[in-house]
């Protein structure tokens, strides 16, 4: 099915526009306080000030904005992750707002039936599609994408190499991890600008607090895409392709009880998301720094084999996956709070890769940390990030060609870095370099 008729297809849904559902707090079990008063989840311009204090005074505090537990120390939230029986991940990507009644009968009449698989789900379904999609991402798998990966990031880079000055998220950053992981996953290219949309929308929906009207019109873009899925792996059953959709379904092999078309179809949804904006938000945040303080870029120029370690580095000082969430199953206690049974919980992973504890000087960039591989950008335990390899390949391919191009790159003076609002996802809007 085209682009074309699938939009034409949804256009004919009919939708009435109901007011939100309210947030549903745990006001007598939350005991307000200064923190839980003026912390903002959703600004993420400038959090780290904060999130050290909150370090310091209250690690675990109430969010009455949405009606989470924010945890910000690096031992309570990695032990948080490892136990994934008393915090499950079954609230991932359950939406800050609630759906209104508008959007469940368009999400309804428009078969939207994506299901738990990946990082919402948990054991036991958990424990068997991670298996099968953990042979996806294998280092051997990764190499032999290595060199499309590579003829991707040389044309991108060489396409901007006479355009200077740029706005370099809107040249090259928003749409290279695109273009990368869906030449993995069997995309075709032209297709590449509608998808990445749709997938920034669903962001917005899912981790954000739009309006009612606006649930309505991103929701009117959130059904298209799930169409475009289920019709890509339908296409792959078919006529399966050297790319990882087609992987899963010779896995499959015809079999419901090893994976089902939807959970496949899930598998891809999950990672046409997450798979790019956070790998687009990711490179950001590090060239931002690395050219804030210069000297950090001409160092990786005059010595490419250290940006491994300098993007380990950049993703403990700024990970793009700024929070993640878990679901309390019964009651606990983390740093001394009482936790009640189904409590969310909103697990600071920027605040925790800045903990003083763990990383010594967290304020500053420090490539020859002895400790990098325990940042928590990709997160721990069973539900770790399934794209690291791939992130990490892509992301090392492209600093290396940049570097190697374009040593002279540096910020434009004079402008306002600025963020999506949203609690999860951090990286900048726009990015003006020169050279």
């Amino acid at each position: 099915m085209t682009l074309e008729r699938l939009k034409a297809v949804y256009s004919l849904v009919p939708v009435r526009l109901f007011q939100s559902s309210a947030i549903t707090m745990h006001h007598s079990q939350c005991p307000m306080t200064n923190l839980s008063a003026t912390f903002d989840p959703l600004d993420l311009s400038d959090p780290f000030p904060m999130l050290a204090r909150a370090r310091r005074e209250q690690p675990v505090f109430y969010s009455p904005a949405i009606d989470y537990w924010v945890v910000t120390r690096y031992e309570d939230v990695k032990a948080i992750f490892r136990d994934h029986e008393t915090y499950t991940a079954a609230n991932t990507i359950t939406p800050i707002a609630p759906f209104s009644a508008a959007v469940k009968e368009m999400l309804a009449v428009g078969d939207y039936t994506p299901e738990p698989v990946l990082s919402n789900n948990v054991p036991p379904g958990h424990t068997r599609i991670r298996a099968l999609v953990n042979r996806l991402f294998t280092p051997r798998r990764m190499k032999s994408f290595a060199p499309a990966i590579r003829d991707i990031t040389e044309r991108g880079v060489q396409r901007i190499s006479q355009q200077a000055p740029l706005d370099i998220v809107a040249e090259l950053t928003y749409e290279y991890p695109a273009y990368v992981l869906f030449h993995v996953l069997g995309v075709p290219d032209a297709d590449v600008p509608q998808v990445k949309a749709w997938a920034g929308n669903r962001i917005k929906l899912y981790y954000g607090r739009p309006s009612a009207a606006e649930q309505i019109a991103m929701t009117a873009n959130l059904v298209p895409f799930w169409r475009y899925v289920v019709e890509l792996v339908a296409e792959k059953a078919r006529a399966p392709r050297d790319d990882l959709t087609s992987d899963l379904i010779r896995m499959r092999a015809g079999d419901d009880s090893v994976l089902t078309l939807n959970e496949i179809a899930s598998c891809m949804i999950t990672l046409l998301v997450a798979g790019h904006e956070t790998t687009t938000a990711q490179i950001n945040n590090a060239l931002l720094h690395l050219l804030t303080e210069r000297a950090h870029w001409e160092a990786l120029c005059q010595a490419p084999e250290r940006i491994p370690a300098a993007l380990e580095e950049m993703m403990r000082y700024d990970p793009s996956v700024c929070a993640w969430r878990r679901l309390a199953a019964k009651a606990s206690r983390i740093s001394g709070v009482d936790i009640p049974a189904g409590a969310n919980l909103l697990l600071m992973l920027h605040s925790a890769n800045r903990d003083e504890r763990v990383f010594p000087e967290p304020d500053d960039i420090i490539f020859e940390r002895g400790n990098l591989k325990d940042q928590l950008a990709f997160g721990y335990g069973i539900h770790y990030c399934v794209g690291a390899p791939l992130a990490r390949l892509e992301m090392t391919i492209l600093l290396e060609t940049l570097t190697r191009a374009l040593p002279e790159m540096r910020l434009a003076p004079g402008q306002n870095i600025e963020y999506t609002r949203n609690i999860s996802f951090r990286g900048p809007v726009e990015l003006q370099v020169t050279w």
